[in-house]
């Protein structure tokens, strides 16, 4: 029997989302994007574990051990805080199907420019000329703000160098998908994949996966 979704490849895999048998490649390439994947199916699961594992690869693999060193810090010590900037662009390329890893890095960088501005002792903040990226800087912002200033007294803050410092270590990630083009996996969609729909802020593990620890 043929794949349901492309008629042409041999539909070997069972797919509870369509009550029906599809083929490797549309299932590689459409799961979660395209298809309504529950989360109990297991070509699922193992397709999250082999793109983490990608991904894990791509983060350490940095010439500078500056900038490694860095990197494995910052998932150290704010993992939570790249998950919870991770759920907003998971969230966001749910929504918007257009999104893209030019929005984000564009998002990034002009928090990362209000930032590095206030760092210097100047209070101005620089918004994004792309709507879409702009609406991502505004989620970005507000979450940082919360950390740094959060309601509850005995929560503990996020410094401004620390705050930095995860922004610094996301864009880095996002723009080397970007620059790598068409023969890199797309980050908004890569993030997509890894997140349930139940995923919310404050409640998230970093998908960012460092192979080895």
């Amino acid at each position: 029997m043929k794949c349901v979704l492309c008629n042409q490849r041999k539909g070997k895999r069972p797919c509870p989302a369509k009550d029906a048998g599809i083929c490797g490649q549309c299932c590689g390439e459409k799961r979660i994007l395209e298809i309504d994947c529950p989360e109990s199916c297991e070509y699922l699961k193992a397709g999250r574990d082999r793109e983490a594992d990608q991904e894990g690869a791509r983060f350490v693999s940095v010439s500078d051990p500056l900038e490694q060193e860095k990197r494995l810090r910052v998932i150290e010590n704010h993992g939570s805080v790249l998950g919870d900037l991770q759920t907003i662009i998971a969230a966001e390329r749910r929504a918007a199907r257009d999104l893209t890893d030019r929005d984000v890095a564009e998002a990034l960088d002009c928090l990362l420019k209000t930032l590095h501005t206030e760092d210097r002792g100047v209070l101005y903040e620089t918004a994004a000329e792309n709507l879409r990226a702009e609406g991502l800087r505004r989620q970005f912002s507000r979450l940082i703000q919360s950390l740094r200033h959060p309601e509850q007294p005995d929560q503990e803050r996020l410094t401004l160098k620390d705050a930095i410092e995860c922004l610094e270590v996301l864009h880095d990630v996002v723009a080397s998908h970007v620059r790598a083009g068409a023969a890199s996996l797309s980050f908004v969609n890569f993030l997509l994949r890894q997140y349930p729909r139940s995923s919310r802020v404050g409640h998230t593990q970093p998908s960012i996966i460092i192979p080895g620890r």
